[in-house]
């Protein structure tokens, strides 16, 4: 069965077709599902994202749909991304106008820089050093 042993990771969104751009151009890729129109099943690797349409998905509580309605959106989550260019990561940032949480800095595993999608999910974007660096 497809995707039965990746870890899975799902997140509601304001504006499903844009996130799912976004998400796109940080280098994940989509995998086709049209039966389920309101969802986007993305992967990065063997890990999946799954976008779901904030205001059309389905809620399993009525006080959780209230709650995630009410917001913030992504308070205290956040996606860890490798990246091999982390200054080309960056600029894309910049370029999209997306909020950034923490400026580029070397750490002794990586350089690290912290962003904010448009929903308000922290998407933390990571180059590592070829060795460590105490």
């Amino acid at each position: 069965m497809m995707g039965a042993k990746q870890v899975k990771v799902g997140l509601r969104v304001r504006d499903l077709q844009a996130s799912n751009d976004l998400y796109l151009r940080l280098g994940f890729r989509q995998i086709p599902n049209d039966e389920q129109p309101n969802l986007r099943y993305l992967t990065f690797g063997h890990t999946w994202l799954i976008l779901s349409d904030l205001h059309v998905h389905e809620y399993n509580r009525p006080e959780d749909e209230q709650a995630v309605k009410a917001g913030p959106l992504g308070l205290g989550f956040a996606l860890a991304l490798p990246t091999r260019d982390l200054d080309a990561m960056y600029d894309l940032w910049q370029r999209e106008g997306l909020l950034v949480v923490s400026e580029p800095e070397d750490t002794a595993w990586a350089r690290v820089f912290v962003g904010q999608d448009p929903d308000g999910y922290e998407v933390v974007f990571e180059q590592f050093h070829d060795t460590y660096r105490p």
